[in-house]
């Protein structure tokens, strides 16, 4: 699993640096267009939205399975009651999982006939990042029980 998932964290990597670098390229020529040229380029804000919704949740993906995402030091991370934290922190994984997968694709799909008006692509590429992250981090949770369940055998 761990491999599986290295291989979708470096792609993940990838693509978000690439959205990112025209993320910043777009707006940067936005910027120019209206400051400089005092031309509009309406077009540049729907881009603008939809790679920044790509670049944040992919992120949140990848920071999940590195741990990075969110980290609480209210509890000791060792001793014999440090199961307690990493079991609450197992169980919320497991709603966001369910929350952004199901309720993501009920975005995506509720938003699937309705059309961006400046690019005209479906509303639904704005959504599609949301269950693509849940289910980034349901398989890092799947790879955290694993590696679990291999130290409790091992030990």
């Amino acid at each position: 699993m761990a491999r599986i998932n290295d291989a979708l964290e470096t792609i993940t990597s990838w693509v978000m640096a690439a959205a990112f670098a025209a993320l910043i390229g777009v707006v940067a020529l936005q910027v120019l267009a209206r400051n400089v040229f005092s031309l509009p380029m309406i077009w540049t804000l729907d881009v603008a939205q939809l790679l920044f919704a790509w670049c944040i949740f992919l992120g949140a993906g990848v920071a999940f399975r590195r741990g990075t995402h969110y980290i609480v030091d209210l509890w000791p991370a060792e001793g014999p009651l440090a199961w307690i934290p990493a079991a609450c922190a197992f169980l919320a994984g497991v709603i966001v999982v369910y929350v952004l997968v199901w309720h993501g694709i009920d975005m995506a799909e509720i938003t699937a006939r309705r059309q961006s008006q400046t690019l005209g692509i479906s509303l639904a590429w704005n959504f599609a990042p949301i269950p693509i992250c849940g289910a980034l981090i349901g398989l890092a949770l799947i790879e955290q029980v694993l590696g679990l369940m291999r130290r409790g055998s091992a030990g």
